[in-house]
Protein backbone atom coordinates (compact mmCIF):
# COMPACT_ATOMS: atom_id res chain seq x y z
CA UNK A 1 0.00 0.00 0.00
CA UNK A 2 3.00 2.52 0.76
CA UNK A 3 4.67 1.63 -2.32
CA UNK A 4 1.14 2.48 -4.16
CA UNK A 5 0.95 6.20 -2.31
CA UNK A 6 4.39 6.60 -3.06
CA UNK A 7 3.72 5.64 -6.94
CA UNK A 8 0.51 8.16 -6.76
CA UNK A 9 2.43 10.91 -5.15
CA UNK A 10 5.74 10.75 -7.45
CA UNK A 11 3.29 11.53 -10.54
CA UNK A 12 1.74 14.23 -8.96
CA UNK A 13 4.70 15.76 -8.59
CA UNK A 14 5.90 15.42 -12.06
CA UNK A 15 2.46 16.94 -13.55
CA UNK A 16 2.29 19.51 -11.12
CA UNK A 17 5.73 20.21 -10.08
CA UNK A 18 4.25 20.59 -6.54
CA UNK A 19 4.60 18.57 -3.41
CA UNK A 20 1.95 16.65 -1.83
CA UNK A 21 1.89 14.78 1.46
CA UNK A 22 0.77 11.51 0.71
CA UNK A 23 -0.27 8.52 3.66
CA UNK A 24 -1.34 5.16 3.27
CA UNK A 25 -4.72 6.17 2.72
CA UNK A 26 -3.45 7.99 -0.50
CA UNK A 27 -4.63 11.59 -0.39
CA UNK A 28 -3.92 11.83 -4.15
CA UNK A 29 -6.23 9.74 -6.35
CA UNK A 30 -5.17 9.97 -10.36
CA UNK A 31 -8.03 9.40 -13.01
CA UNK A 32 -7.99 5.55 -13.42
CA UNK A 33 -6.97 3.60 -10.09
CA UNK A 34 -10.55 2.72 -8.56
CA UNK A 35 -11.99 -0.82 -9.86
CA UNK A 36 -14.60 -0.52 -11.77
CA UNK A 37 -17.83 -2.47 -11.78
CA UNK A 38 -19.99 -4.54 -14.36
CA UNK A 39 -21.07 -3.43 -18.49
CA UNK A 40 -24.70 -3.09 -17.19
CA UNK A 41 -24.86 -0.66 -13.82
CA UNK A 42 -23.51 2.72 -13.12
CA UNK A 43 -19.99 2.83 -11.41
CA UNK A 44 -20.57 4.83 -7.94
CA UNK A 45 -16.97 5.83 -7.09
CA UNK A 46 -17.93 9.46 -5.97
CA UNK A 47 -15.68 8.89 -2.82
CA UNK A 48 -12.68 9.28 -5.46
CA UNK A 49 -13.46 13.00 -6.10
CA UNK A 50 -13.21 13.49 -2.01
CA UNK A 51 -9.03 13.37 -2.91
CA UNK A 52 -9.21 16.08 -5.90
CA UNK A 53 -6.04 17.97 -4.90
CA UNK A 54 -6.40 21.39 -3.24
CA UNK A 55 -4.21 23.08 -6.34
CA UNK A 56 -6.47 21.53 -8.88
CA UNK A 57 -9.88 23.50 -7.45
CA UNK A 58 -10.43 26.78 -8.85
CA UNK A 59 -8.59 25.81 -11.81
CA UNK A 60 -10.90 25.59 -15.21
CA UNK A 61 -11.12 22.36 -17.93
CA UNK A 62 -11.52 23.22 -21.39
CA UNK A 63 -13.21 20.53 -23.50
CA UNK A 64 -13.27 21.49 -27.53
CA UNK A 65 -16.87 20.18 -28.76
CA UNK A 66 -19.66 20.74 -30.81
CA UNK A 67 -22.34 19.85 -28.28
CA UNK A 68 -23.03 22.11 -25.70
CA UNK A 69 -22.98 20.04 -22.60
CA UNK A 70 -24.16 22.72 -20.19
CA UNK A 71 -27.01 22.88 -21.90
CA UNK A 72 -28.32 19.65 -23.06
CA UNK A 73 -29.00 16.49 -21.21
CA UNK A 74 -25.58 15.91 -19.65
CA UNK A 75 -25.67 19.51 -17.55
CA UNK A 76 -26.39 17.87 -14.93
CA UNK A 77 -22.92 16.05 -15.15
CA UNK A 78 -21.43 19.14 -15.83
CA UNK A 79 -22.64 20.45 -12.60
CA UNK A 80 -22.23 17.56 -10.61
CA UNK A 81 -18.38 17.60 -11.79
CA UNK A 82 -17.59 21.49 -10.48
CA UNK A 83 -19.63 20.86 -7.20
CA UNK A 84 -17.55 17.43 -6.79
CA UNK A 85 -13.65 18.79 -7.61
CA UNK A 86 -14.09 22.51 -7.37
CA UNK A 87 -12.75 22.65 -10.78
CA UNK A 88 -14.71 24.76 -13.60
CA UNK A 89 -15.87 23.62 -16.80
CA UNK A 90 -15.69 25.65 -19.86
CA UNK A 91 -16.91 24.75 -23.51
CA UNK A 92 -14.46 25.05 -26.36
CA UNK A 93 -16.70 25.36 -29.51
CA UNK A 94 -15.56 23.51 -32.71
CA UNK A 95 -17.02 22.20 -35.41
CA UNK A 96 -17.44 18.60 -35.55
CA UNK A 97 -16.90 19.00 -39.61
CA UNK A 98 -13.23 21.07 -39.37
CA UNK A 99 -12.62 20.13 -35.67
CA UNK A 100 -9.31 18.83 -36.25
CA UNK A 101 -7.94 21.68 -38.11
CA UNK A 102 -9.24 24.17 -35.58
CA UNK A 103 -7.90 22.38 -32.82
CA UNK A 104 -5.06 21.93 -34.25
CA UNK A 105 -4.30 25.91 -34.56
CA UNK A 106 -5.63 26.16 -30.90
CA UNK A 107 -2.49 24.30 -30.13
CA UNK A 108 -0.31 25.96 -32.80
CA UNK A 109 -1.09 29.52 -31.18
CA UNK A 110 -0.84 27.87 -27.13
CA UNK A 111 -4.74 28.20 -26.71
CA UNK A 112 -5.01 24.19 -26.33
CA UNK A 113 -7.99 23.08 -24.66
CA UNK A 114 -7.68 20.42 -22.30
CA UNK A 115 -10.35 17.34 -23.20
CA UNK A 116 -10.36 16.41 -26.81
CA UNK A 117 -13.28 14.01 -28.52
CA UNK A 118 -12.88 11.67 -31.03
CA UNK A 119 -16.14 10.68 -33.20
CA UNK A 120 -14.86 8.10 -35.99
CA UNK A 121 -11.71 10.08 -36.63
CA UNK A 122 -9.28 8.19 -36.02
CA UNK A 123 -6.02 7.89 -36.89
CA UNK A 124 -6.23 11.87 -37.74
CA UNK A 125 -7.09 12.78 -33.94
CA UNK A 126 -3.44 11.36 -33.12
CA UNK A 127 -2.22 14.58 -34.12
CA UNK A 128 -3.98 16.52 -31.34
CA UNK A 129 -3.29 13.74 -28.51
CA UNK A 130 -0.80 13.40 -25.67
CA UNK A 131 -0.20 9.89 -24.98
CA UNK A 132 -2.29 8.76 -21.65
CA UNK A 133 -0.46 7.56 -18.64
CA UNK A 134 -0.47 7.50 -14.81
CA UNK A 135 2.83 9.25 -14.90
CA UNK A 136 2.13 11.84 -17.65
CA UNK A 137 -1.21 13.04 -17.14
CA UNK A 138 -2.71 11.20 -14.09
CA UNK A 139 -5.07 8.71 -16.83
CA UNK A 140 -4.25 5.09 -16.22
CA UNK A 141 -5.71 3.78 -19.50
CA UNK A 142 -5.35 0.18 -18.30
CA UNK A 143 -7.36 0.47 -15.71
CA UNK A 144 -10.42 -0.98 -14.77
CA UNK A 145 -12.93 1.89 -14.71
CA UNK A 146 -12.22 2.25 -18.43
CA UNK A 147 -13.28 0.25 -21.11
CA UNK A 148 -9.86 -2.00 -21.87
CA UNK A 149 -11.57 -3.06 -25.34
CA UNK A 150 -11.74 1.15 -26.75
CA UNK A 151 -8.22 1.72 -24.48
CA UNK A 152 -6.88 -1.20 -26.94
CA UNK A 153 -8.12 0.16 -29.71
CA UNK A 154 -6.64 3.53 -29.66
CA UNK A 155 -3.75 2.50 -28.87
CA UNK A 156 -0.60 2.96 -31.15
CA UNK A 157 2.86 0.70 -30.42
CA UNK A 158 2.55 0.87 -26.45
CA UNK A 159 1.11 3.95 -26.05
CA UNK A 160 -2.54 4.88 -25.55
CA UNK A 161 -4.36 7.82 -26.44
CA UNK A 162 -8.42 8.19 -26.34
CA UNK A 163 -10.52 6.05 -23.66
CA UNK A 164 -14.24 6.27 -22.34
CA UNK A 165 -15.50 4.73 -19.02
CA UNK A 166 -16.68 1.08 -18.94
CA UNK A 167 -19.81 2.37 -18.04
CA UNK A 168 -20.33 5.50 -20.08
CA UNK A 169 -23.41 7.05 -22.21
CA UNK A 170 -21.10 8.55 -24.12
CA UNK A 171 -20.28 4.98 -25.70
CA UNK A 172 -22.10 5.21 -29.66
CA UNK A 173 -23.02 1.60 -29.42
CA UNK A 174 -23.93 -0.70 -32.21
CA UNK A 175 -25.88 -0.74 -35.66
CA UNK A 176 -29.48 -1.51 -34.58
CA UNK A 177 -32.62 -1.40 -36.29
CA UNK A 178 -35.66 1.28 -35.84
CA UNK A 179 -39.11 1.31 -36.95
CA UNK A 180 -42.03 3.25 -37.09
CA UNK A 181 -44.97 1.47 -35.04
CA UNK A 182 -47.86 3.18 -36.17
CA UNK A 183 -47.18 2.65 -40.08
CA UNK A 184 -46.34 -0.99 -39.69
CA UNK A 185 -49.61 -1.24 -37.45
CA UNK A 186 -51.87 0.39 -39.76
CA UNK A 187 -50.89 -1.91 -42.77
CA UNK A 188 -51.29 -4.47 -40.51
CA UNK A 189 -47.05 -5.55 -41.19
CA UNK A 190 -45.20 -7.92 -38.28
CA UNK A 191 -42.44 -5.45 -36.73
CA UNK A 192 -38.82 -6.08 -36.04
CA UNK A 193 -39.70 -6.60 -32.47
CA UNK A 194 -42.49 -9.14 -33.30
CA UNK A 195 -39.85 -11.44 -35.31
CA UNK A 196 -37.44 -11.16 -32.23
CA UNK A 197 -40.01 -12.40 -29.81
CA UNK A 198 -40.57 -16.00 -32.10
CA UNK A 199 -36.48 -16.01 -32.39
CA UNK A 200 -36.77 -15.28 -36.12
CA UNK A 201 -35.48 -12.12 -36.82
CA UNK A 202 -33.11 -12.34 -39.89
CA UNK A 203 -31.67 -11.19 -43.55
CA UNK A 204 -34.90 -13.94 -44.66
CA UNK A 205 -37.36 -11.89 -42.31
CA UNK A 206 -35.94 -8.79 -42.93
CA UNK A 207 -36.18 -9.33 -46.70
CA UNK A 208 -40.02 -10.06 -46.20
CA UNK A 209 -40.19 -7.01 -44.12
CA UNK A 210 -39.01 -4.87 -46.64
CA UNK A 211 -41.25 -6.01 -49.50
CA UNK A 212 -44.62 -5.61 -47.40
CA UNK A 213 -43.32 -2.07 -46.56
CA UNK A 214 -43.28 -1.50 -50.29
CA UNK A 215 -46.11 -3.26 -51.06
CA UNK A 216 -48.73 -1.41 -48.54
CA UNK A 217 -47.08 1.59 -47.07
CA UNK A 218 -47.75 3.76 -50.82
CA UNK A 219 -44.51 5.48 -49.69
CA UNK A 220 -42.96 7.56 -52.91
CA UNK A 221 -39.60 6.44 -52.14
CA UNK A 222 -37.86 3.18 -50.70
CA UNK A 223 -39.34 2.33 -47.27
CA UNK A 224 -36.35 0.90 -45.30
CA UNK A 225 -33.22 2.79 -44.94
CA UNK A 226 -29.95 1.12 -44.30
CA UNK A 227 -26.61 2.44 -43.52
CA UNK A 228 -24.18 1.09 -45.77
CA UNK A 229 -20.87 0.84 -43.65
CA UNK A 230 -22.52 -0.31 -40.22
CA UNK A 231 -24.57 -2.86 -42.03
CA UNK A 232 -20.47 -3.97 -43.87
CA UNK A 233 -19.29 -3.96 -40.71
CA UNK A 234 -22.11 -5.22 -38.37
CA UNK A 235 -22.26 -8.39 -40.44
CA UNK A 236 -18.53 -8.67 -40.02
CA UNK A 237 -16.81 -7.44 -42.74
CA UNK A 238 -16.55 -3.19 -43.57
CA UNK A 239 -14.53 -0.90 -45.77
CA UNK A 240 -11.37 -1.27 -43.40
CA UNK A 241 -10.38 -2.89 -40.17
CA UNK A 242 -7.62 -2.11 -37.84
CA UNK A 243 -5.33 -4.72 -36.43
CA UNK A 244 -4.16 -3.23 -33.12
CA UNK A 245 -1.48 -5.75 -32.49
CA UNK A 246 0.34 -4.35 -35.37
CA UNK A 247 -1.14 -1.43 -35.63
CA UNK A 248 -1.58 -1.73 -39.18
CA UNK A 249 -5.20 -0.77 -40.76
CA UNK A 250 -6.15 -3.33 -44.01
CA UNK A 251 -8.68 -2.79 -46.61
CA UNK A 252 -11.60 -4.69 -46.19
CA UNK A 253 -13.41 -4.10 -49.25
CA UNK A 254 -12.67 -7.65 -51.12
CA UNK A 255 -13.24 -9.66 -47.82
CA UNK A 256 -16.02 -12.50 -48.65
CA UNK A 257 -18.44 -11.09 -45.96
CA UNK A 258 -18.02 -7.32 -47.30
CA UNK A 259 -19.24 -8.78 -50.77
CA UNK A 260 -22.46 -10.48 -49.36
CA UNK A 261 -23.45 -7.41 -47.18
CA UNK A 262 -22.72 -5.03 -49.87
CA UNK A 263 -24.36 -8.01 -52.66
CA UNK A 264 -27.70 -8.04 -49.87
CA UNK A 265 -27.82 -4.26 -50.26
CA UNK A 266 -27.63 -3.79 -54.29
CA UNK A 267 -30.04 -6.15 -54.54
CA UNK A 268 -32.69 -4.55 -52.13
CA UNK A 269 -32.22 -0.90 -53.95
CA UNK A 270 -32.18 -2.53 -57.50
CA UNK A 271 -35.11 -3.42 -56.70
CA UNK A 272 -37.05 -0.84 -54.84
CA UNK A 273 -37.13 -1.77 -51.10
CA UNK A 274 -34.23 -0.20 -49.77
CA UNK A 275 -31.83 3.09 -49.78
CA UNK A 276 -28.34 3.10 -48.92
CA UNK A 277 -27.63 6.06 -46.45
CA UNK A 278 -24.46 7.45 -44.97
CA UNK A 279 -25.52 8.33 -41.47
CA UNK A 280 -29.36 8.37 -40.53
CA UNK A 281 -32.27 9.21 -41.61
CA UNK A 282 -34.50 11.62 -40.54
CA UNK A 283 -37.42 10.89 -43.38
CA UNK A 284 -38.18 7.99 -40.53
CA UNK A 285 -39.04 10.95 -37.80
CA UNK A 286 -41.31 12.16 -40.48
CA UNK A 287 -43.34 9.04 -41.44
CA UNK A 288 -42.07 8.93 -44.77
CA UNK A 289 -40.21 5.58 -44.09
CA UNK A 290 -41.20 2.77 -42.02
CA UNK A 291 -37.49 0.86 -41.15
CA UNK A 292 -34.05 2.21 -40.50
CA UNK A 293 -30.63 0.33 -39.88
CA UNK A 294 -27.69 2.58 -38.10
CA UNK A 295 -26.05 3.55 -35.24
CA UNK A 296 -27.91 3.80 -31.74
CA UNK A 297 -27.41 7.35 -31.25
CA UNK A 298 -31.18 7.26 -32.42
CA UNK A 299 -32.07 5.95 -29.32
CA UNK A 300 -31.17 9.36 -27.34
CA UNK A 301 -33.64 12.12 -26.36
CA UNK A 302 -31.59 15.48 -27.29
CA UNK A 303 -29.27 15.43 -29.20
CA UNK A 304 -29.93 12.86 -30.66
CA UNK A 305 -31.47 11.75 -33.88
CA UNK A 306 -34.82 10.94 -33.85
CA UNK A 307 -35.80 13.79 -30.89
CA UNK A 308 -38.79 15.10 -33.00
CA UNK A 309 -40.21 11.74 -33.17
CA UNK A 310 -42.86 10.81 -30.91
CA UNK A 311 -41.22 8.16 -28.20
CA UNK A 312 -44.42 5.90 -28.37
CA UNK A 313 -43.56 5.53 -32.03
CA UNK A 314 -40.78 4.53 -32.82
CA UNK A 315 -39.60 0.68 -32.05
CA UNK A 316 -36.03 -0.92 -31.76
CA UNK A 317 -34.67 -4.12 -32.43
CA UNK A 318 -31.22 -5.31 -32.49
CA UNK A 319 -29.94 -5.94 -35.97
CA UNK A 320 -31.32 -8.88 -37.78
CA UNK A 321 -28.88 -12.09 -37.50
CA UNK A 322 -27.32 -13.26 -40.56
CA UNK A 323 -28.55 -16.68 -40.39
CA UNK A 324 -31.42 -17.76 -39.07
CA UNK A 325 -29.77 -20.27 -36.70
CA UNK A 326 -27.39 -18.17 -35.87
CA UNK A 327 -27.35 -18.30 -31.86
CA UNK A 328 -26.60 -14.33 -31.50
CA UNK A 329 -27.40 -11.21 -32.88
CA UNK A 330 -24.62 -9.50 -34.45
CA UNK A 331 -23.38 -6.30 -33.10
CA UNK A 332 -20.58 -3.97 -34.41
CA UNK A 333 -18.31 -0.95 -32.23
CA UNK A 334 -19.10 2.47 -33.18
CA UNK A 335 -15.67 4.16 -31.94
CA UNK A 336 -15.74 7.19 -29.73
CA UNK A 337 -12.77 8.25 -27.53
CA UNK A 338 -11.92 11.02 -25.24
CA UNK A 339 -8.31 12.27 -24.68
CA UNK A 340 -5.83 14.95 -23.58
CA UNK A 341 -5.07 17.68 -25.85
CA UNK A 342 -1.19 18.24 -26.52
CA UNK A 343 -0.29 21.38 -24.91
CA UNK A 344 -2.99 21.22 -22.40
CA UNK A 345 -2.35 23.68 -19.56
CA UNK A 346 -4.77 21.50 -17.39
CA UNK A 347 -4.07 17.51 -18.00
CA UNK A 348 -4.47 16.21 -14.56
CA UNK A 349 -7.71 18.42 -14.08
CA UNK A 350 -8.43 16.69 -17.77
CA UNK A 351 -8.39 13.48 -16.43
CA UNK A 352 -10.65 14.20 -13.29
CA UNK A 353 -13.45 15.28 -15.61
CA UNK A 354 -12.93 12.43 -17.63
CA UNK A 355 -13.73 10.30 -14.80
CA UNK A 356 -16.57 11.83 -13.85
CA UNK A 357 -18.21 12.88 -17.60
CA UNK A 358 -17.59 9.25 -18.55
CA UNK A 359 -19.45 7.43 -15.87
CA UNK A 360 -23.10 6.78 -16.11
CA UNK A 361 -23.38 7.21 -12.45
CA UNK A 362 -23.37 11.18 -12.73
CA UNK A 363 -26.02 11.34 -15.02
CA UNK A 364 -29.61 10.67 -15.41
CA UNK A 365 -30.33 8.02 -17.58
CA UNK A 366 -34.03 8.65 -17.61
CA UNK A 367 -33.28 11.83 -19.09
CA UNK A 368 -30.82 11.14 -22.01
CA UNK A 369 -32.69 8.48 -23.94
CA UNK A 370 -36.38 8.31 -25.64
CA UNK A 371 -38.04 6.36 -22.62
CA UNK A 372 -37.32 3.02 -20.58
CA UNK A 373 -37.16 0.96 -23.89
CA UNK A 374 -34.22 2.92 -25.39
CA UNK A 375 -32.24 3.21 -22.47
CA UNK A 376 -32.49 -0.65 -22.16
CA UNK A 377 -31.54 -1.43 -25.43
CA UNK A 378 -28.84 1.16 -25.41
CA UNK A 379 -27.37 -0.76 -22.19
CA UNK A 380 -27.49 -3.83 -23.87
CA UNK A 381 -26.05 -2.79 -27.04
CA UNK A 382 -23.08 -1.42 -24.95
CA UNK A 383 -22.71 -4.43 -23.21
CA UNK A 384 -22.97 -6.90 -26.40
CA UNK A 385 -20.71 -4.89 -28.36
CA UNK A 386 -18.17 -6.09 -31.08
CA UNK A 387 -14.46 -3.82 -31.15
CA UNK A 388 -13.55 -6.73 -33.73
CA UNK A 389 -16.29 -5.30 -36.01
CA UNK A 390 -15.06 -1.57 -35.20
CA UNK A 391 -15.47 0.55 -38.38
CA UNK A 392 -12.79 3.35 -38.97
CA UNK A 393 -13.71 4.07 -42.30
CA UNK A 394 -14.82 7.86 -41.24
CA UNK A 395 -11.36 8.53 -40.52
CA UNK A 396 -9.36 6.59 -43.10
CA UNK A 397 -11.28 8.20 -46.39
CA UNK A 398 -10.29 11.62 -44.92
CA UNK A 399 -6.56 11.66 -44.71
CA UNK A 400 -6.26 12.01 -48.10
CA UNK A 401 -9.31 14.63 -47.98
CA UNK A 402 -10.62 15.88 -45.34
CA UNK A 403 -14.03 16.21 -47.81
CA UNK A 404 -14.33 12.60 -47.43
CA UNK A 405 -15.15 12.15 -44.05
CA UNK A 406 -18.47 10.66 -44.61
CA UNK A 407 -18.53 6.82 -44.48
CA UNK A 408 -19.34 6.47 -48.40
CA UNK A 409 -17.20 8.83 -49.82
CA UNK A 410 -14.88 6.19 -51.51
CA UNK A 411 -17.72 3.49 -52.33
CA UNK A 412 -19.84 6.12 -54.13
CA UNK A 413 -19.22 4.00 -57.63
CA UNK A 414 -21.00 0.86 -56.15
CA UNK A 415 -23.57 2.80 -54.37
CA UNK A 416 -24.40 4.71 -57.52
CA UNK A 417 -24.35 1.45 -60.18
CA UNK A 418 -26.09 -1.96 -59.59
CA UNK A 419 -25.77 -5.58 -58.48
CA UNK A 420 -25.14 -6.70 -61.87
CA UNK A 421 -22.03 -4.03 -61.81
CA UNK A 422 -20.89 -5.31 -58.52
CA UNK A 423 -17.69 -6.58 -59.05
CA UNK A 424 -16.39 -4.20 -61.44
CA UNK A 425 -17.03 -1.39 -59.38
CA UNK A 426 -15.70 -3.06 -56.25
CA UNK A 427 -12.62 -3.02 -58.32
CA UNK A 428 -13.11 0.67 -58.72
CA UNK A 429 -13.58 1.58 -54.83
CA UNK A 430 -10.92 -1.30 -53.50
CA UNK A 431 -8.18 0.92 -55.63
CA UNK A 432 -9.41 4.29 -53.64
CA UNK A 433 -9.43 2.75 -50.24
CA UNK A 434 -6.20 0.97 -50.74
CA UNK A 435 -4.88 4.89 -51.27
CA UNK A 436 -6.02 5.84 -47.82
CA UNK A 437 -5.16 2.67 -46.11
CA UNK A 438 -1.48 3.70 -46.94
CA UNK A 439 -2.08 7.01 -45.75
CA UNK A 440 -3.45 6.17 -42.42
CA UNK A 441 -0.39 3.67 -41.87
CA UNK A 442 1.81 6.06 -42.88
CA UNK A 443 0.76 8.54 -40.32
CA UNK A 444 0.48 5.45 -37.63
CA UNK A 445 4.09 5.10 -38.56
CA UNK A 446 4.81 8.48 -38.05
CA UNK A 447 3.24 8.69 -34.55
CA UNK A 448 5.21 5.46 -33.31
CA UNK A 449 9.07 6.71 -35.01
CA UNK A 450 7.72 10.07 -32.16
CA UNK A 451 7.29 7.58 -29.22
Amino acid sequence: MLKRCLIITLAILMVLSLTFMAGCGGTQNPAGSQSGSNQNAPIDDDDYFLDTPEELKGTTVKFATWINHSTTDTAVAIAGFEEATGMKYEMVTVNEADYITKVAALIASEQAPDVVVDNLAFPRTLSLLQPLSLEANGLDPKDPFWDQDVSELFSVGDKYYLVNGKNSSWHSGSTMTYFNKPVLDENGIKTPADYMAENNWNLDTLWTLMTQIKASCGFTRAGTSIEFEAWCSTSGGGQVKYDTKEDKFVNALTSDATKKAIKYLMDGQDQGLLKIINSHDEELSKGNIALEICGAYGLRKNPGWFYAMDADDLGYAYFPKLNKDDAEYPTNHHIRGYGICKGSKNPVGAAYFLRYFLNDAHYDMNNMFKNEEAKNMYIELRSKSNVDNAFFISGVGSILDPSNRGNVALVNDIISGTAAQLSVNIDKSASKIDGAVKAANDLIDEIKAQQ
